[in-house]
């Protein structure tokens, strides 16, 4: 059902509540109820692909080959039957899954050997695993299972397998066997009771965008391990290991379910911020960031992959690991971590600022980077990684009670801003360039600038329009990566637009995502779960073109913190986790609602938007402060909170008893000062 709200407002509203559809004004209130104790399942639930249970089961037969006596029968506690050298039975549980596999055969008719193969593509489905190892074999094979009568199966903790949606069991000999029960026991998210609890949720007017916020949380969850668990390298010479040592602490943020299960710091830059705005897992991201500083080199240089990997020789990933560190100290305000790494972060600072040239600009000599390798030179996105490190870094210093280093690294970011804007700056196209004397704009590195704040609002507007040209029909292109669809840059796109703010790049933002993220759902080739290290163009003729794609990787969930913090409008602000921002950005949406958490406690809102009213609801904690943004849709309203008129449509009215500033910049009315539980209405004056 699709109610006409305002000629720009409009939205898709249906609540599996067992009801009729809702009206947006019926729907976010009644959301809100279901979400209290004996009021059952919120309606958000039914989006959630996290098992409530470590053991699952496969759903569905995929396909069989050979002499299959009744394929599903196993999946209903009946006896599957597989007779013959090469009969097999592929097995779908549904979803991407992760862990270790139990099999359970009734019987056989003497000694036989059956094979169990993984896949996370309907594409790759076959006798041989799809590739994981990173060795020079091209498929990962099959494991070896002895059955003798009645056997049980369970797969040994070095051959977990770290994400598949497809179970290929075979018979390699001659003869019978009797398949009556496969399980598998979920490992990902080690530390959470119950993998299905999330600490926040998402929730709006757009059943798409619902799908993609909880397809990126579970992709997070499923790239979220036990350090024990990750990829030894070098890789073993047959089948795979995952006993590999890749960090400190009981669980780890990694890039990948399937691999490289290790710790990259670029893809930190998404997955920190996805954790948070899905789990309030900021754990995984400390004990992540701990390991990469641990092996820091007396240089200074951090490492472009942590163990078992082990790799250097990237400037770009040595800024991630810095410019990662405020996200996580900003969620947190864990100042004893950061007391207990300042050593190392004055030293990665002091090691990259050595390759500032002449110009006041890095010129970077390690290379290495996320889906290339970079020239030499002044590149774009390491000096706007540089830029985000001074920023960030000052605010880091006060922290630390070092304000003369607050004060020199804020100065630097000043200067080097103006650098960045007179060397790099197209002013024709609207975009920054990938090198100063480059024909390319790139995609990653001109949506980090609008994302991070370098971009003022002119030059941020311009470059999402500018992003806009690099569309085709089902995603996003990095035209730095050869025009191949950008999926990591792609996620630093999707929060550039809303961060360019206005409602041009607001619409840009929920589009691509329907776009992009919408094709990798619901793409016949993927899980149906989770979203995807790399894909290609529809006219190179084939999804992935490789086994050793991963399917779950967290770099890829770039729209669930952006649903959160831009359309809901949910952000956590400042410094030590208790000051936020209610500031949403609705696009063409009717409602929406969500919560974060902070370390003050929760923080719950919700808006929607019916014939030029626009409401909202926020509860928070008392100690934690928060500014609200009501949006003006390009028209003069009156705002009110509580009831009581603060914005009469020009100036800001003064409220006994309420102690807030008022102001507006034409989009919003900003509220700042508001503790705990508001109502905020705003009219066409």
């Amino acid at each position: 059902m699709r109610t006409s709200v305002s000629r720009r407002h409009r939205g898709v509203v249906a609540v599996a509540l067992g009801l009729s559809a809702l009206t947006a004004a019926q729907a976010a209130p009644l959301a809100t109820a279901y979400a209290q104790p004996g009021r059952g399942p919120a309606p958000w639930e039914r989006y959630n692909f996290s098992p409530s249970s470590r053991t699952l089961h496969p759903v569905s037969v995929f396909k069989s080959s050979g002499a299959v006596a009744d394929p599903g029968a196993v999946l209903k506690g009946g006896t599957t039957s597989l007779s013959g050298a090469g009969s097999s039975v592929t097995l779908d549980f549904g979803k991407e899954v992760s862990g270790l596999t139990t099999l359970h055969f009734a019987g056989s008719d003497g000694p036989q050997k059956v094979g169990v193969a993984f896949s996370e593509s309907s594409t790759y489905v076959d006798t041989t695993s799809d590739a994981s190892t990173g060795g020079p074999r091209s498929r990962d094979g099959a494991l070896s299972v002895d059955v003798d009568g009645a056997t049980s199966y369970t797969t040994p903790a070095e051959l977990l397998r770290g994400g598949f949606r497809y179970l290929t069991i075979f018979l390699s000999s001659g003869g019978r066997v009797d398949l009556d029960k496969v399980s598998l026991y979920y490992t990902p998210a080690p530390t959470m009771k119950d993998p299905s609890k999330y600490a926040n949720y998402f929730y709006s007017s757009d059943d798409l965008l619902n799908r993609v916020w909880y397809a990126g949380a579970y992709t997070v969850q499923l790239n979220t391990i036990s350090p024990k668990t990750g990829r030894v390298w070098e890789p073993p010479a047959a089948l795979w290991n995952s006993t590999g040592d890749i960090g400190v602490g009981d669980t780890i943020l990694v890039d990948g379910a399937k691999r490289d299960r290790t710790v990259w710091p670029g893809d930190l830059g998404i997955e920190i911020p996805s954790a948070y705005a899905a789990f309030n897992d900021t754990e995984s991201a400390r004990n992540a960031l701990t390991t990469v500083y641990q092996h820091q080199r007396d240089t200074g240089e951090l490492p472009y992959a942590g163990p078992e990997l082990n790799k250097y020789g990237s400037d770009t990933y040595h800024l991630w690991t810095l410019a990662a560190s405020w996200d996580y100290y900003r969620y947190t305000g864990d100042a004893r971590w950061l007391s207990g790494v300042w050593d190392r972060y004055r030293k990665g600072v002091d090691f990259i600022t050595q390759k500032m040239d002449d110009k006041g600009l890095v010129s970077i000599t390690g290379t290495s980077d996320s889906v290339r390798i970079l020239a030499k030179g002044e590149n774009l996105i390491a000096n706007v990684l540089m830029w985000r490190v001074l920023d960030t870094g000052s605010r880091l210093a006060k922290a630390q009670g070092d304000d003369a280093l607050a004060a020199s690294y804020a100065e630097r970011a000043a200067a080097l801003r103006t650098a960045i804007n007179t060397n790099f700056w197209d002013e024709a196209a609207g975009a920054y360039k990938f090198y100063p004397n480059s024909t390319i704009h790139p995609q990653a590195d001109n949506s980090l600038a609008v994302w991070y704040g370098l971009a003022d609002q002119r030059q941020a507007r311009r470059i999402s329009t500018s992003l806009k040209g690099n569309w085709n029909e089902v995603t996003s292109t990095a035209p730095e990566n050869k025009g191949n669809p950008g999926v990591f840059s792609g996620s630093i796109e999707v929060n550039a637009h809303f961060a360019a703010g206005g409602q041009a790049a607001d619409q840009a933002g929920v589009d691509i995502i329907r776009r992009q993220w919408g094709y990798m759902l619901d793409h016949p080739e993927g899980t149906g779960s989770t979203f995807w290290e790399s894909f290609r163009n529809p006219q190179d003729g084939c999804v992935f073109c490789s086994s050793y794609v991963s399917l779950a990787h967290a770099w890829a969930t770039g729209p669930t913190p952006a649903l959160t913090f831009s359309v809901l409008g949910l952000n956590p602000t400042g410094t030590g986790g208790r000051s936020f921002d209610f500031v949403p950005h609705p696009a063409d949406l009717t409602f929406a609602q969500g919560r974060i958490t902070t370390p003050a406690g929760a923080v719950d809102a919700s808006w929607k938007v019916a014939g030029g009213t626009y409401t909202a609801h926020l509860k928070a904690p008392g100690t934690a402060v928060g500014r609200a943004g009501v949006p003006t849709f390009g028209a003069r309203v009156e705002v009110r909170v509580d009831g009581r008129l603060v914005w009469d449509g020009a100036r800001a009215r003064g409220v006994a008893g309420l102690k807030l500033g008022v102001h507006s910049d034409g989009e919003y009315v900003y509220i700042d000062g508001l503790r705990g539980s508001h109502r905020l209405r705003s009219d066409r004056a």
